[in-house]
């Protein structure tokens, strides 16, 4: 079971996680003004600085090769621990689930990433990495055929809401998924299988949640300096500014999914000819990057990881090659490419269609734009698959830093 987050200061004393962020009352006719007290400073500065230093982490891996039967999502299992700060893993029971630390908004949002190398050469079959929640919802990730000689490995990365509340205990899993004719086993061998699971940002449709401004630069002290709520002027620092929308802000930094959910696109062959996913709809999106369309454009500056998954359909002559790219519309001028998984289709008659994957750390200011471009040359218009919000395309994207 989750167990809940805490903190304690030195005097002992358990600060709470995920706060608001205090909001500071300044004196004014009729209005006595507040102090300043320890128990806010506690809940904002020691739990912030405690949260955010030490966020719910997994890190797993697996050191014995599993079976993976055919045609069956199957949970990766016997991970080991290389980190778990919250003890959301269990070496003895369930061994391939994490369960997110219980905290005050429950609801919030994970990065997940696995991986899951095959041992197989089949050209001829599909072969999937995926993230399974609760033994049940499945998020798909990278998919392809194998090659000739060489074991082929499978990815996944998302943004997945868990509810860690103790009526729900969510839990997230690696899962294989495979159509060859019999057994396929992983390797663990040079490369192992993993799954890594991160927090990144509260509900952002809790109460609690707020969209402040990007922080500033941190205030540098004098000894003139004097606390106030919202005042400025000369020696005035404004804690509603300086610790409360700090607080917000990293509690519910800009994060967003985007999908092609019930998507009719399709995507016109020749080499070069780069196309954009055109989206549906969206998971999260806390700052409004995403409107409609195509393109994520961002509203408050800093470092960010983007990740994008692109399934095609595959016609019954499969020729050619696919790619995929992360572009970057840099609003000063100009733009950036990152590429991702380029691969050639499977062949023989089975359906289960090409998965690619592109991810990067990104550095964008306000106003900068992403797409998810996808180029083939199968000689004729490659079909989005857009099965539900969980197995589409789909984009990604997580403010990491300033």
């Amino acid at each position: 079971m989750a167990t809940e987050a805490s903190f304690f200061l030195p005097d002992t004393q358990a600060a709470q996680t995920l706060s608001p962020g205090h909001t500071w009352v300044d004196s004014a006719p009729g209005v006595r003004g507040e102090e300043l007290r320890a128990r806010w400073l506690q809940q904002d500065a020691g739990a912030l600085a405690g949260w955010i230093r030490q966020r719910p982490l997994f890190h797993g891996i697996q050191t014995l090769s599993q079976s993976i039967p055919p045609s069956t999502w199957t949970a990766v299992t016997g991970l080991s621990e290389l980190i778990d700060n919250y003890a959301g893993h269990s070496d003895a029971t369930n061994t391939g689930r994490y369960s997110p630390p219980y905290t005050l908004q429950n609801h919030d949002w994970y990065l997940a990433k696995g991986l899951v190398p095959f041992n197989t050469s089949s050209t001829s079959d599909g072969h999937i990495a995926g993230l399974r929640v609760n033994g049940s919802t499945i998020y798909e990730g990278v998919k392809l055929p194998s090659g000739a000689g060489h074991v082929l490995t499978t990815s996944i990365v998302d943004l997945i809401q868990l509810d860690s509340s103790p009526a729900s205990s969510d839990y997230i899993e690696l899962a294989a998924w495979h159509n060859e004719a019999g057994a396929v086993s992983t390797v663990v061998s040079g490369k192992t299988p993993s799954l890594q699971v991160r927090w990144v940002c509260m509900d952002p449709t809790s109460s609690d949640a707020f969209t402040p401004a990007l922080p500033g630069v941190p205030h540098v002290w004098t000894d003139t300096d004097i606390w106030t709520g919202s005042a400025t002027g000369a020696n005035k620092v404004p804690l509603n500014t300086e610790l409360r929308d700090v607080v917000r802000f990293l509690h519910n930094p800009p994060i967003f999914r985007v999908h092609a959910s019930g998507t009719s696109q399709t995507i016109p062959s020749g080499a070069g000819t780069w196309t954009a996913f055109t989206y549906t709809g969206e998971s999260v999106d806390n700052y409004g990057m995403w409107s409609s369309g195509a393109t994520v454009t961002c509203q408050r500056a800093g470092l960010y990881y983007v990740a994008g998954l692109g399934p095609v359909s595959e016609a019954l002559s499969k020729v050619g090659y696919r790619a995929i790219r992360i572009h970057h519309g840099i609003a000063a001028g100009g733009s950036a490419d990152y590429y991702g998984i380029s691969a050639v289709p499977m062949t023989g008659s089975k359906q289960t269609g090409t998965t690619l994957l592109a991810d990067a750390t990104i550095r964008m200011a306000v106003n900068d734009t992403l797409q998810l471009q996808f180029d083939h040359t199968q000689g004729a218009a490659l079909s989005v698959i857009g099965t539900s919000a969980t197995n589409t395309a789909r984009m990604i994207g997580v403010w990491m830093a300033r």
